[in-house]
């Protein structure tokens, strides 16, 4: 098979059809639900982070409820941004060549995500290590909060990618990259 980034170079501007539209349509779907769970894990733990720091009676407990409460913030931004994107897409799929390079970069994108999430866990690791040996218990609670987060958004955005994959293999199937172009197979 060629890599993405060639294949997409030598799709033409072929005018979308019923099955890349069907295609297009479980691309933003994928998109819009995957925003709605991200969005919902934020609005949760900006809600329980919000209580938690208000209420907490210790200092790494605190530090933890703010950890998740500030981390979440980026995340509700975040998917607001995917969400606002998956709601203005068109309803019709653009040309197959713009749908290749489209999913390339969303498989790209989670991918490279998940990558940083590993780096997340490290980092949660070592505030939560360097806390238990200074007697810094708001170390503590940061570290604690970014374990939590780093495994949510390494789950989350692993799937996604999965499921970008998944959805680059079906389109391939829909299409045949010639050098001259796209030759439909439907």
């Amino acid at each position: 098979m060629l890599p993405l980034a060639l294949a997409a170079s030598l799709v033409t501007a072929a005018a979308a059809t019923g099955p890349l539209d069907s295609w297009h349509a479980d691309q933003v779907s994928t998109q819009r639900v995957g925003m709605y769970v991200l969005g919902t894990w934020a609005l949760g733990n900006i809600l329980v982070g919000g209580v938690g720091t208000a209420t907490a009676t210790d200092e790494r407990t605190r530090s933890f409820h703010l950890g998740n409460l500030a981390w979440n913030g980026v995340n509700l931004v975040l998917a607001g941004a995917g969400l606002w994107s998956a709601l203005r897409a068109p309803a019709t799929a653009p040309d197959a060549r713009a749908l290749l390079i489209d999913s390339e970069f969303q498989e790209k994108l989670f991918f490279v995500n998940a990558a940083l999430d590993v780096a997340y866990l490290a980092t949660s690791a070592f505030l939560w290590q360097r806390g238990e040996a200074r007697g810094d218990v708001r170390l503590v609670g940061f570290g604690q909060a970014l374990l939590l987060q780093g495994a949510f958004l390494l789950a989350f955005d692993t799937v996604m990618g999965i499921l970008h994959v998944r959805l680059t293999h079906r389109l391939l199937e829909q299409v045949q990259i010639s050098p001259l172009g796209v030759l439909a197979r439907f």
